[in-house]
């Protein structure tokens, strides 16, 4: 399933405003820029992959992906932005995994994905639960 013409930016005056108006994210694969679009009920994705990360077959390979990658973090995203994603060299030889890690990492700094609730609060270190009856407390470390 990809995304819905409706998700998408199709237009290169929408591309420009995105890169001459938003903020931008850089990774070693991928770069991120956004913009707030409060005139619109939901995000809207493009993807640039240039002549200088290969020919055709690897630039389809690249887009394919990061169309992928953002469709199954769509419900995630912040509803007002338009999200363009352009890939670099280095996103040909990644694998799925790596390109899927660095956009959502890219997303997250952008603060592209909405905050529910409160983050799960870390384990306590062993020395700090509870002691077993009869028994002294650990040590500190």
């Amino acid at each position: 399933m990809a995304l819905r013409s409706d998700q998408r930016l199709t237009r290169t005056r929408d591309f420009a405003a995105v890169r001459e108006g938003g903020k931008s994210w850089t990774g070693r694969c991928l770069i991120l820029a956004i913009r707030p679009r409060p005139d619109s009920l939901q995000a809207h994705a493009g993807f640039t992959t240039t002549k200088r990360i290969g020919n055709a077959v690897n630039r389809n390979r690249v887009r394919r992906r990061l169309r992928m990658i953002v469709r199954d973090n769509f419900p995630r995203l912040t509803v007002t932005h338009d999200i363009v994603t352009i890939a670099k060299y280095p996103a040909v030889k990644a694998d799925f995994a790596s390109l899927k890690l660095e956009w959502e990492k890219l997303a997250a700094r952008a603060g592209l994905f909405e905050v529910t609730g409160s983050s799960p609060s870390p384990a306590p270190h062993p020395s700090v639960q509870s002691p077993v009856a009869g028994l002294p407390p650990a040590p500190p470390p």
